[in-house]
């Protein structure tokens, strides 16, 4: 379980991927396996520290979703589920 994020770092909850159907209800083979890059944020690290010592401020907040570099982060399970952990420059926007 994360307990707590250092630095600029974003811990985030692919969401998954949704199958295509037909409006008969056929799936449509063809994109199985190919990663979607969205994801919900579920922690985020206090920034990174200045040098006064203080924190900058983070632009991004926890129940955003996000879309993100393909080969960022790493991947850990967390009960069961994959969460990634990156860092905040490798998330590119918020989308709805």
């Amino acid at each position: 379980m994360i307990k707590q994020l250092f630095g600029n770092r974003v811990a985030i909850k692919p969401l998954k991927d949704e199958e295509e159907k037909t409006m008969g209800g056929i799936v449509i083979p063809g994109k199985k396996g190919k990663k979607r890059l969205i994801g919900e944020v579920v922690a985020v690290g206090k920034g990174l520290i200045l040098n006064d010592g203080t924190h900058a401020e983070m632009d991004i907040t926890v129940g955003m979703n996000v879309l993100y570099k393909q080969y960022a982060g790493i991947s850990i399970d967390e009960n069961g589920e994959e969460v990634l952990i990156l860092n905040a420059g490798d998330i590119i926007a918020e989308i709805d």
